[in-house]
């Protein structure tokens, strides 16, 4: 006998179903996109699925700069991809990057620290060769 569907979320791999509202699993995982944000992250994301959808924005793209690169988008296409237009689009979108890059960077030092403070408090672990008495 099934059991009557609450709208209680669900947690199924990484994306949070809400059961028994017959929602389509496109639409679960477009909000579930919109609203990700990276664990950790200082930075905010500000662009909607909606709007990087609409301005076709690559999906490995869309990250917390992708409000920045949406007008470096249109800019450049407006401007022929030229080299030396839209420079300071760019240059903002590239230091939004930049800086997403030194934040995993540093959050990667610092779980490496971690590992390292646990691997020194555990004790040695038996070797699996082991070491003659003429050696």
């Amino acid at each position: 006998m099934s059991e009557p569907s609450t709208n209680k979320p669900k947690l199924v791999g990484k994306i949070i179903l809400l059961a028994g509202n017959g929602d389509r699993l496109a639409d679960v995982i477009h909000r579930f996109i919109a609203s990700m944000e990276a664990p950790g992250s200082s930075k905010k994301m500000i662009a909607t699925q909606e709007e990087m959808v609409e301005a076709k924005v690559p999906i490995p793209y869309r990250d917390q700069c992708a409000h920045l690169l949406i007008p470096l988008n249109k800019c450049r296409q407006s401007e022929f991809y030229l080299p030396w237009k839209c420079e300071s689009e760019r240059h903002t979108y590239e230091k939004c990057e930049y800086e997403l890059v030194m934040e995993r960077m540093l959050q990667m030092q610092k779980i490496r620290e971690r590992e390292a403070q646990l691997k020194a408090q555990s004790p040695q672990s038996i070797p699996l060769i082991p070491k003659t008495a003429n050696a």
